[in-house]
């Protein structure tokens, strides 16, 4: 079974991380050619279901902050664990926040004006 799933729908990218899983540098290179194949060299926003996971390895959270593919992206998760676990994301060079509402998340990365992009700092957690 895939550590993950993927899925485009309405102009948004989606990856869920299956519960439990660790994630490693090579199912985060997987996760991302997965992702490329519904979007090639166009950036378009991500939304990244994270519930549950069991860790990210220093490599993975390398590679994940360097990764600049996605206009923006969501993370959501559902506790305070999940939100230490998104700690990658504080030194990613693409617009990042985490989100315990899905709705929120998928609202933030619908808004496209400038103000509100450039009024962001990398990485803010709601």
């Amino acid at each position: 079974m895939d550590p993950f799933t993927t899925d485009f729908d309405m102009g948004i990218l989606r990856l869920t991380w299956r519960r439990g899983v660790e994630i490693t540098h090579a199912n985060g290179v997987a996760a991302a050619r997965a992702l490329a194949e519904f979007h090639g060299p166009a950036a378009l926003p991500l939304l990244v279901h994270m519930h549950g996971i069991a860790g990210v390895t220093p490599e993975a959270r390398v590679g994940m902050a360097a990764y600049r593919g996605f206009s923006k992206v969501a993370l959501v998760g559902e506790d305070a664990v999940d939100e230490v676990m998104s700690g990658f994301s504080h030194r990613s060079p693409t617009v990042t926040r985490y989100f315990t509402s899905e709705a929120e998340a998928l609202a933030w990365l619908a808004d496209t004006s400038p103000a509100e992009q450039s009024a962001l700092p990398a990485t803010q957690h709601d």
